[in-house]
C-alpha cells in the first residue's frame, strides 16, 4: 500500500511539471529567450483601457520591430479607424491628417494604451517574472507576473502575461497599477518576425 501511494505521489509531481518534467519556470525561460532573440512581432490587439469610470475599447494592428519603429494602426471603433502611430521612445499621441488623439497616462509614469503594446513585449523579453504558473489544467498556457524585483506585491506596475506553451505566442496581458487593473489586451494572429541576414542578432531588448 505504501509503495502504491509513493507511486501515485510521484506521478502527481511529474504531472505538475508537465511533459518531460518541464516546470513553469523552465517554460518561462525558453519564452523569454525567444522574445529576446526575435527580430520583432506582429499581432492584432484588442485593448480595453480603464480610467476609473471611463472605459475605452479599441482594436489595433501592431508591428513591433526590435531595431526599428513600432507601427500601430487602429481598426476599431470606426470613428477612429485608420489612425496610425509610428512610435518613438516617449511618444504618447496618435496623429492622423493633422489631428491628434491623446489616450492618457495609465500608470503615472507616462505609459499610455499605445505605448503599452511595445512595453508588453519588452516585459516578455526581459521583465522580472516574479511568479510563473500554468494557466490551465491541461498546461497548454503559461502565465507570468512581471514587476519590479524590488517592489512588493500589488504595488507599482505589474504585468500579467499569458503565453501559448507550444507556439510561445503572447495570448493576453493585463497591466495593473497598485493592484488596480488599468489595461487588458487580447492578442490574435500573432506572428514572430525572425532575424534576417541584415539584422545584427545581438539579442537587444524589443523596442
Amino acid at each position: 500500500m505504501r509503495r502504491l501511494f509513493a507511486c501515485v505521489l510521484m506521478m502527481t509531481l511529474l504531472a505538475a511539471c508537465g511533459p518531460a518534467g518541464e516546470t513553469p519556470e523552465d517554460a518561462a525561460f525558453q519564452i523569454q529567450r525567444r522574445y529576446r532573440e526575435m527580430a520583432g512581432c506582429s499581432a492584432t490587439v484588442d485593448l480595453t483601457a480603464e480610467y476609473g469610470d471611463r472605459v475605452y475599447d479599441f482594436t489595433v494592428d501592431a508591428v513591433c520591430r526590435k531595431d526599428g519603429e513600432t507601427v500601430l494602426t487602429v481598426t476599431a471603433p470606426e470613428l477612429i479607424a485608420g489612425i496610425t502611430a509610428r512610435l518613438a521612445e516617449g511618444e504618447t499621441v496618435l496623429e492622423y491628417d493633422g489631428a491628434a488623439l491623446s489616450l492618457g497616462d495609465l500608470d503615472g509614469e507616462g505609459l499610455t494604451p499605445v505605448s503599452a503594446i511595445p512595453e508588453l513585449f519588452r516585459q516578455a523579453a526581459s521583465g522580472y517574472m516574479a511568479e510563473c504558473s500554468w494557466a490551465d489544467e491541461e498546461q497548454t498556457r503559461l502565465q507570468a507576473l512581471c514587476r519590479d524585483p524590488e517592489a512588493e506585491e500589488n504595488t507599482g506596475s505589474e504585468f500579467l502575461l499569458v503565453f501559448d506553451r507550444d507556439t510561445q505566442a503572447l495570448l493576453s496581458a493585463e497591466l495593473s497599477r497598485d493592484g488596480v487593473r488599468v489595461l487588458t489586451a487580447q492578442f490574435s494572429e500573432f506572428t514572430f518576425l525572425e532575424m534576417t541576414d541584415d539584422d545584427t542578432g545581438d539579442g537587444t531588448d524589443l523596442g
